[in-house]
């Protein structure tokens, strides 16, 4: 009969040894993750204040009244068009918002001049991958917003009131 190698010649206490090890090495690679990486921002309607909330469903309220829509086209040279209809008295300029859906610093905030045609213009880079777009009225104290969503290549959209 041939002698018992040692135990740390063995292959069967290395694995049991193994299993337990990973899952440590794992815990430790989480830990730097969640201590390395920024706290990612999810933009959602129900923050923690809820004058804001009641505010901001005031708007989309006010917007379905009065029957707001704009159509949004987005030009292969980087302008965006708006139309916005109907509205009476038309503001000067629009306040647009392409909120990242996981990443805040993508965000980006457009002022939208109105035009002699009725329509408002701005440059804008196209946004790569999905975005939430928010219409408001320049200036403080909006009254009312379109809220949509602006899928990876789509060149239209339709923003409806009160959506």
């Amino acid at each position: 009969m041939s002698p018992t190698p040692p135990w740390y010649r063995q292959p069967w206490p290395w694995f049991l040894i193994a299993l337990p090890a990973a899952a440590v090495c794992a815990s430790f690679y989480t830990l730097y993750l969640a201590l390395s990486a920024p706290e990612a921002v999810v933009r959602d309607e129900y923050d923690r204040n809820g004058f804001e909330v009641t505010r901001r469903l005031e708007q989309d309220a006010r917007a379905r009244e009065l029957g707001l829509q704009a159509r949004m086209n987005i030009s292969a040279s980087g302008t965006a068009v708006i139309a916005l209809s109907p509205l009476s008295p038309m503001p000067a300029t629009l306040n647009l918002q392409l909120i990242h859906p996981t990443a805040q610093a993508q965000d980006r905030l457009l002022t939208l001049q109105l035009g002699p045609d009725g329509r408002f213009t701005a440059a804008i880079e196209r946004p790569e991958g999905k975005r939430y777009l928010q219409l408001e009225p320049g200036g403080a104290g909006s009254e009312w917003r379109l809220r949509g969503v602006l899928e990876p290549g789509a060149a239209a959209l339709l923003l409806p009131g009160g959506t």
